[in-house]
């Protein structure tokens, strides 16, 4: 016997050949003895391998699973949040954070007090204007003062123009004013 022929038999055997190669096939079969021996033989085979019919679960199954789980946990409380769990990146990451604020506060601190003892606090816009360096009606706006403070903090008084390069033109069609970067 073939292969082929063989792959047909279990073709026939699982009903997937057309109805008319079936009716051929099986015509086949009555005048070889021999094909139909090795169909049975195939339906036998096919027969032994059927799987036992399913079994149910185990009562209290469920139960001791969710015992195990629930054992295996830390206890949570609900909303916490652990750094252990943290990947030790973020805690690097949130102690850089902490120092540099720490450290940006105290020496925003110390300009704003002049740097010695507190004084009697003033007004908030006064306070930001005498912070960023400006005083009164024509300190230009409280953003300008404040870039200027940045960059004069970065920059320690480097040149910042870039050679070839020009303002563009200000809105109102003037010439733009150079900000420091």
């Amino acid at each position: 016997m073939t292969r082929s022929l063989e792959h047909e038999l279990m073709r026939l055997l699982h009903g997937e050949l057309p109805s008319a190669r079936a009716a051929a096939l099986r015509e086949r079969m009555k005048g070889s003895p021999e094909l139909a021996a090795e169909y049975e033989r195939l339906e036998r085979t096919w027969a032994a391998l059927e799987l036992p019919p399913p079994q149910g679960v185990p009562p209290g199954f469920a139960g001791r699973v969710m015992a195990r789980v629930a054992a295996s946990r830390e206890p949570a409380r609900p909303g916490a949040l652990s750094w252990r769990a943290a990947p030790g990146w973020v805690r690097a990451a949130a102690a850089g954070c902490l120092i540099a604020g720490a450290a940006l506060g105290a020496a925003a601190g110390g300009r704003w007090t002049g740097g010695g003892a507190a004084k009697a606090s003033p007004a908030p816009e006064t306070a930001l204007l005498q912070l960023f360096g400006g005083e009164g009606e024509d300190a230009g706006s409280l953003n300008d003062s404040y870039w200027g403070e940045v960059a004069d903090s970065t920059l320690d008084g480097q040149d910042t123009t870039v050679p070839g390069y020009e303002s563009p033109a200000a809105p109102d069609g003037g010439a733009a004013a150079e900000q420091p970067l």
